[in-house]
């Protein structure tokens, strides 16, 4: 099995654990059989240090032998020539055409295989149409970090719309996001993150396209309830040190959004509708997902925990429950492109970035349709 070469860019939660879910890259990678784990790369060294230091103390230190961190992720790429680079960052850090945000083109031109995490950025999608351009021309493979698509409940699922004569007919979502212990100034702020949902709701609504195909873009509608909106206000945000709240130098204008509606209609004639909130206190999520077809209706209940998948199956009246807690669709996500990259195809990569950003023009249009336009929308000041 050849060795392959795995560098981070980002020494974060999503990279490396933490924070209010599941993900952590850094975990699953160094338990795939020949990855070399060759560097960390975050302007904030210390932060970089402490991630490789906690790595290579712990039960797969041979996968982090020997291997250093960086404040500069290009230096770090020059120095040690990997195979592949795992893309954890804030969305405003990437995702663009020229520095500083210009990393998946640099690391394209340089032949590295690349796992970007979503969203693809804070740009518009249209910029993000010549980005897919040159990666596709520079031929790397790139996965994008829409995990559910790995999922065995998801498969499932995909597997009884397929049985199901004339297909889904309607798609439903709803995600309520427990806002108390998000202590990031920049996902509060719309103009950093692109929004709730470009940041957030982004999974649903790919899965939305993943289940049920491609959304009329035309047809979105949307409202928001907005920050400044009497029912906008928040009694559990987190707060800074001289005890204001975490969003309170972002403008009015920038706020994070409480809650957004949406619905649209897919090309297959489909109706699609997602629910997205910031308002449940604590760590824990609500989110769950139905699609309804002719005699069908499936329910993913709890997808980032302990997922499970209800059945009514045409002619039946009872609902068949199928645990799939035990299901790790990170670890299913991350073999997947070491898998592609030892096969020199993409065919094991599920979300390819020329797909991935048409899930990102769907959340730019829900986003602009509630009246909450996204970062590269907004008129200069």
């Amino acid at each position: 099995m050849n060795e392959v070469r795995v560098v981070f860019i980002g020494a974060g939660n999503v990279n490396f654990g933490g924070g209010e879910g599941p993900w952590d890259h850094a975990s699953r990678f160094e338990r795939i059989a020949g990855v070399q784990c060759v560097g960390v790369a975050d302007p904030d060294l210390g932060r970089a240090r402490a991630a490789l230091e906690a790595r290579q103390a712990g039960r797969h230190a041979s996968a982090w032998r020997d291997r250093r961190a960086y404040a500069d992720w290009r230096e770090m790429v020059r120095a040690q020539r990997p195979d592949a680079a795992i893309v954890g960052l804030p969305p405003n850090a990437h995702g663009g055409l020229v520095p500083p945000l210009d990393i998946e083109l640099t690391l394209a031109g340089l032949g590295v295989h690349m796992l970007v995490e979503k969203p693809l950025g804070v740009a518009a999608p249209a910029e993000l149409e010549h980005l897919a351009g040159e990666l596709d021309e520079a031929g790397v493979l790139v996965s994008v970090g829409y995990m559910f698509r790995y999922s065995r409940a998801v498969q499932q699922l995909r597997d009884l719309l397929d049985e199901t004569p004339g297909g889904p007919r309607v798609f439903l979502a709803r995600y309520d996001c427990a806002y108390s212990e998000i202590a990031k100034r920049a996902w509060w702020d719309v103009q950093q993150s692109g929004g709730p949902i470009v940041e957030q709701a982004t999974h649903f609504v790919d899965l939305a396209r993943y289940l049920c195909g491609e959304a009329n873009l035309e047809t979105v509608q949307a409202v928001a309830i907005a920050a400044a909106d009497p029912a906008g206000l928040l009694r559990d945000t987190p707060l800074l040190g001289d005890g204001r709240t975490i969003d309170a130098d972002v403008p009015p204008e920038n706020r994070h959004p409480r809650a957004t509606l949406a619905h649209w209609r897919f090309a297959s004639g489909a109706l699609g509708s997602l629910s997205h909130g910031t308002l449940l206190h604590g760590r824990s999520y609500a989110a769950e997902l139905e699609v309804w077809g002719d005699g069908l209706r499936a329910i993913l209940s709890d997808p980032y925990g302990q997922c499970r998948l209800g059945v009514r199956r045409p002619g039946q009246e009872a609902v068949e429950w199928l645990d799939c807690g035990d299901d790790d669709p990170y670890q299913s996500e991350d073999q997947a492109f070491i898998d592609a990259i030892r096969e020199g195809s993409a065919r094991p990569i599920r979300s390819r970035y020329a797909d991935a950003l048409k899930t990102y023009a769907l959340t730019w249009q829900i986003t602009r349709a509630a009246g909450q336009p996204p970062a590269a929308d907004r008129p200069e000041p």
